[in-house]
């Protein structure tokens, strides 16, 4: 019989009393001995029910335990985590997702037979409701149309890359590198896949290896979210410059882009056909892209509407967030929670 390590699952959540019980089902599903495993959820003082179901569950199975996170961010949560845990293996899990039977095994066997310092696999969006906003949520943020060539989020072969959603690693890797920088409310997870790398680590990825990750519901919750993230990779820029990579700076070329065509299109006379040539082939591959989906108008239109909102959207709050660093405002939002 195979000689398992005792794994350590730790789960930051915040009011998400809507998601955590589908989440925790999902978790006592793995096939993982449970004498090998311990659950620890690390509440950022929800005012829902969320302690309340976690509770529940803890009352039920004593190795699920509810700890308190007062700063209600996740690096934090993820540090007190990590502290308070047992095991030599370390498993982040996200309260907004849901996971297969064989997540837990699929992951350690993969970060032990590659020897890498954290393992993962790949988003599969799932829609969160039933609306035509969630159906199109869903395909743009699993497009690579949508998303850029982030592997976890549209596929990939296996292999070592920059970064893999939530992260399995050895408990000892933390001593080795440091923990989760809490000045960081957003791209926790970016950074310190960063600091691996640069400390001579690897990162294994198989898109086996299966997330069921329920996304925005709504296009309005999609584009505030799409901000904040592209605004906080900007402060991220600041503080770690070697967090760099590209394809999180491409809408914001592209949003200037299309503000320039407004500023300069009446000195270009007769040459302002070609310098819109770029904005009109990206209209014509979200026609392309939207109405060969497959579904209904109706999704075929909110998706076509999708793309271009989400992608100005993020361009905006990395224009945004470079106009923070400039002021200076960005440093009041370290280490603060994202208002809701």
């Amino acid at each position: 019989m195979i000689d398992r390590p005792f794994a350590s699952i730790i789960i930051p959540c915040r009011n998400e009393e809507r998601h955590i019980a589908s989440c925790l089902d999902a978790v006592l599903a793995f096939d993982w001995p449970k004498g090998k495993l311990e659950i620890l959820l690390v509440d950022g003082m929800s005012t829902d029910k969320t302690a309340a179901i976690i509770s529940e569950y803890a009352g039920k199975h004593p190795f699920i335990k509810l700890l308190t996170n007062p700063a209600m961010i996740a690096p934090p949560a993820m540090n007190i985590g990590i502290k308070a845990a047992k095991g030599e293996i370390i498993v982040r899990l996200d309260a907004h997702s849901e996971y297969p039977a064989d997540y837990l095994s699929r992951c350690i066997d993969l970060l032990q037979s590659t020897n890498a310092a954290n393992a993962g696999g790949r988003f599969i969006n799932i829609k969160n409701g039933d609306s035509v906003w969630a159906e199109a949520v869903q395909f743009v943020t699993g497009h690579k149309f949508g998303v850029g060539n982030g592997v976890f989020r549209t596929g990939a072969k296996p292999g070592f890359v920059d970064t893999v959603p939530f992260g399995t690693f050895h408990r000892d890797i933390f001593d080795k590198v440091g923990y989760f920088d809490e000045r960081l409310t957003r791209n926790q997870d970016n950074e310190f896949n960063e600091r691996l790398i640069r400390a001579g680590y690897k990162i294994a990825f198989d898109p086996e290896i299966k997330i069921y990750y329920k996304n925005q519901a709504t296009l309005g919750g999609l584009l505030k979210q799409a901000f904040s993230t592209a605004a906080w990779n900007v402060y991220t820029l600041k503080l770690f410059p070697y967090t760099f990579r590209w394809r999180r700076f491409i809408p914001a070329v592209f949003t200037l882009y299309l503000v320039s065509i407004m500023c300069i299109a009446p000195w270009l006379d007769g040459f302002v056909w070609l310098y819109t040539v770029p904005g009109a082939i990206y209209a014509v591959a979200c026609v392309i892209i939207s109405f060969s989906a497959g579904l209904n108008i109706e999704t075929r239109l909110a998706i076509f509407i999708t793309f271009p909102a989400y992608h100005l959207i993020y361009g905006a709050g990395t224009l945004f967030g470079i106009l923070d660093l400039v002021s200076g405002h960005w440093r009041r939002k370290l280490g603060q929670p994202l208002k809701r």
